[in-house]
């Protein structure tokens, strides 16, 4: 065990924040000075180089010649990733199975599996597992410097604990100390949407955007928040708990305890439990098959749960003025019965003056929760300043030998 003092999760600081913008400008544009940096990121010439600065003194940016690149006048000295400098982890969690990326700091993916999960027993063990497996296919380990690992449910991220996840199961469940003490390395627990929301801010469709809403639709239903450039989260981590909104207090009774809370009606596995027809779709697949059929009844369900979606999110739009929305998750892939319905209750809901609302559909892959994981990993390895050459030594939460607690 370390024997490094404690060092809980903090909110990324607006340096914190600059630092990872520059990271993903250098990882998708390449060679930038750092007056090109600034212009392109809107950000202050100080800023930046004093950002710059300390990615060089952390290993993560290098310096080059002065006359690597034409041009007239002063003399422009680009800077660019060091790509191989650094490696993280990011895990995204399902009722089922855990999915496992390796990415280098310029967004490289190097590593990929998918392993079978239970999360009723022996949890740690099977995440220690497959961050064991990952780390032993890279050729230097020892470059690993944080691990990301996105969970539908409110995460207390302060305290890396899961305090309840309906679709795991899971109240109260300190993952992340536990965890870090297995493999020794930073390791960061979040909320999907969080994660998803954290990285498109720095590396993904978010980045050009100061404000924006992230609807996540999958096993959970959530709403990620960016509000100038910030991810918000509440106390204990209930920020992205949309799908916990109640929208008919008649409705069907929740795992949370609540009644037509969004996840009982727009929730993949209701969705699936809930469909029309003899048995009901067994699979998001066979769903999107009976779609393809062209079963009138099932498209009209569907129109159904997209018309509560558009409704609440109407809403979130109405009280915070953002009229930004991207969409994401397993779900995307029957955006087109969803999206009529969704058009319809936004504009039954949406102050007028408001519209027409930015509505992006981020196309969805297996990976994507496990690579939101790993930007959350990245941007918080920079924001707690993890040194290349002392990141073994961070520890980020207290530990504990918890297993979950069942949601009852």
């Amino acid at each position: 065990m370390s024997s490094a003092r404690v060092r809980p999760h903090t909110s990324p600081t607006r340096d914190a924040v600059s630092r990872a913008e520059i990271l993903g400008i250098l990882g998708q544009t390449g060679q930038l000075s750092r007056s090109e940096i600034a212009k392109k990121l809107g950000l202050g010439p100080a800023t930046v180089t004093a950002q710059v600065r300390k990615l060089m003194t952390d290993g993560y940016v290098r310096e080059l010649a002065a006359d690597s690149r034409a041009g007239a006048g002063r003399p422009r000295v680009p800077v660019e990733l060091v790509p191989d400098a650094a490696v993280v982890l990011g895990i995204s969690v399902t009722p089922t199975s855990l999915l496992a990326v390796t990415m280098l700091i310029d967004g490289t993916i190097v590593g990929t599996q998918t392993l079978t999960f239970d999360p009723s027993s022996s949890v740690l063990a099977q995440f220690t597992d497959v961050i064991g497996r990952q780390r032993a296919e890279l050729a230097h380990p020892e470059r690993v410097v944080a691990v990301g690992i996105s969970v539908s449910g409110a995460v207390d991220q302060a305290l890396s604990t899961v305090r309840i996840s309906t679709t795991l199961n899971w109240q109260d469940f300190n993952l992340g100390a536990g965890l870090q003490r297995a493999v020794n390395l930073p390791v960061f627990v979040s909320n999907d949407l969080f994660a998803q929301s954290t990285r498109e801010v720095s590396f993904g469709l978010g980045r050009n955007k100061d404000d924006f809403l992230l609807l996540g639709l999958g096993y959970g239903v959530g709403l990620g928040i960016v509000n100038r450039r910030r991810v918000f989260f509440g106390a204990g981590g209930s920020s992205t708990e949309f799908g916990h909104m109640s929208v008919d207090p008649n409705g069907p009774l929740c795992v949370c305890g609540n009644n037509g809370c969004l996840q009982v009606y727009a929730g993949l596995d209701e969705v699936l439990a809930s469909a029309p027809g003899p048995g009901g779709p067994q699979s998001l697949a066979g769903l999107q098959q009976a779609v393809a059929g062209g079963d009138a009844e099932l498209s009209g369900f569907l129109d159904g749960i997209g018309y509560r979606l558009g409704r609440s999110v109407g809403g979130v739009v109405n009280l915070l003025g953002i009229g930004t929305v991207i969409v994401a998750g397993q779900t995307t892939s029957l955006w087109q019965e969803l999206s009529g319905g969704f058009n319809r209750g936004l504009g039954e809901t949406v102050l007028k003056f408001l519209l027409p609302l930015d509505i992006t559909v981020k196309a969805w892959t297996e990976s994507e929760d496990a690579v939101g994981a790993a930007g959350l990993a990245l941007h918080n390895a920079i924001s707690l300043n993890v040194p290349l050459a002392d990141r073994a030594g961070i520890v980020v939460s207290a530990l504990s030998d918890a297993e979950p607690h069942p949601v009852h």
